[in-house]
């Protein structure tokens, strides 16, 4: 150690040191310059947006929406007559000779040509087509709340990527101010140092935290490209570009009660919807299987040409044209019990879709209680956190001044200063978890598009009266057990 200097020098020193040392924490707790924009930042709405008109997997639900409509058209057309047209020619070795008084009748030729149009209608089909017709069109309803499904999961992950991106920033912010802070640091246990106040090992100390400092910085601006990338991902961005988007980390109050968010989501989770339209496709689909018991009857209108000769003109042996009107009834009663087994093996499939429905709807009970109190924990942590924060950067500033009136060591000022940037994380981290629970509990809840985002036409839920009372008879609540 070297010898120490006069006092009056070393309080000349101290004075420059102090005067110093408050332009260098003036810079520190200024945010650190960022490169230059691309663009306006993007807000958390605009954000929304642009991934719903890119998202290859809402498109994939809009096909299978699409293909539901076709599926529905093509239901419908087995009400209607359908027309069929049948060339036939017909070669015999011998023609069918009669003996009569008159003598040896030759009947039909060797060669007959045929050509017949006919109309089919069906009449009555046991229930078929109309159980069909509505397997389809709930299909359509089907697909359509796949749809709006698909839709609040993608807001709800790019809500997460936002905030998470943000977190990101104030975690490579609070690190840069560690850096910022530590150096400034460093440099006043040197001046110290050169004038005999403190021993070498106390500036080695500062040296390693400072380095631990700069590489917790790498790694915090790392995260904050991997959430950038994540993010760009989700609006169909290059995974490299450049994107800021606004600010909005901070705390607002979400009055959303319990009971009422658990109503809520019973009646607007798109997963139950889809299982109480299943639930109707299952009655069809019996109604459907049943229809075997019943006889199939048919309307057949024919017009038929026959000749001996190819181009069904005039000939000496068969009527050329002649037309009928036949009503043909078929019955298949009885194949060892065949439709029986299709009947109930359609009726386990519907008690086991009632079993997932109600299991859905505890999971769906159970995600809101979840979200709702990881929303309250996270309120509360906000709280501490922002006295903590206080306390943290008090604590920083008075053992820094009573280090530089050589009161404390050199350890008590690394250790504020590591509880100050623990603080500072610890901030940011609730009002991230703050936000993100909130757009987990309203996605929960069966929503979470936030106001000035325009859904996509097909994500908007159906409406089907005839749900209601099937929906209110399997989400009302179960007695408890004794």
């Amino acid at each position: 150690m070297k010898p120490f200097a006069a006092p009056a020098t070393r309080r000349r020193i101290l004075c420059t040191l102090l005067g110093s040392l408050c332009l260098l924490l003036a810079l520190a707790l200024a945010p650190p310059a960022r490169a230059a924009e691309t663009g306006p930042a993007m807000g958390l709405n605009q954000a929304i947006q642009k991934a719903l008109a890119y998202s290859p997997n809402l498109q994939a639900a809009k096909e299978d929406l699409d293909s539901a409509r076709f599926a529905r058209s093509e239901s419908q057309t087995g009400f209607l007559p359908s027309l069929n047209t049948n060339y036939k020619y017909t070669g015999l070795q011998h023609v069918n000779h009669t003996r009569t008084p008159l003598g040896v009748i030759s009947s039909g030729a060797t060669d007959t040509y045929q050509w017949t149009n006919s109309v089919s209608q069906p009449l009555f089909t046991g229930f078929n087509l109309i159980s069909t017709f509505r397997l389809a069109d709930l299909g359509v309803d089907v697909a359509q709340a796949q749809v709006r499904l698909t839709m609040l999961d993608l807001v709800l992950s790019v809500k997460e990527a936002y905030f998470d991106f943000l977190r990101a920033q104030k975690a490579e912010d609070v690190s840069h101010q560690a850096v910022v802070q530590l150096g400034s640091h460093l440099q006043t246990a040197k001046d110290f140092y050169d004038v005999g106040i403190i021993p070498i090992n106390d500036v080695l100390k500062v040296e390693v935290e400072l380095a631990n400092a700069q590489q917790e910085e790498v790694r915090a601006q790392n995260a904050t490209s991997v959430a950038r990338a994540k993010l760009n991902s989700l609006l169909g961005l290059p995974v490299d570009n450049h994107l800021e988007v606004q600010d909005i980390l901070n705390f607002h109050n979400v009055d959303i009660d319990y009971d009422q968010a658990r109503r809520i989501a019973r009646l607007e989770r798109p997963e139950l919807a889809a299982l109480d339209l299943k639930l109707l496709q299952a009655d069809q689909s019996i109604t459907q299987a049943q229809s075997r018991f019943y006889p199939q009857v048919n309307l057949v209108a024919s017009y038929i040409f026959t000749s001996d000769r190819p181009e069904l003109g005039q000939n000496d042996v068969y009527d050329p044209t002649q037309g009928q009107l036949m009503t043909q009834v078929d019955w298949t009663f009885w194949e060892w019990g065949r439709t029986r087994y299709q009947v109930s093996q359609r009726r386990a499939q519907k008690r086991r879709l009632e079993s997932t429905r109600r299991d859905l709807q505890d999971q769906v009970d159970l995600q809101v209680k979840q979200n709702y109190l990881a929303l309250v924990d996270s309120q509360k942590n906000i709280v501490t956190a922002e006295a903590s924060i206080r306390s943290a950067t008090e604590n920083f500033r008075i053992t820094e001044e009573r280090f530089r009136e050589q009161l404390t060591t050199n350890t008590e000022v690394l250790d504020a200063q590591t509880l100050l940037t623990q603080a500072r994380n610890n901030y940011f981290t609730a009002l991230t978890s703050y936000n993100v629970a909130e757009a987990r509990l309203r996605r929960a809840m069966g929503g979470g598009v936030p106001e000035g985002v325009e859904p996509p036409r097909e994500a908007l839920p159906p409406e089907r009266p005839d749900l209601n009372p099937l929906a209110a008879a399997l989400a009302a609540p179960r007695p408890e057990k004794p």
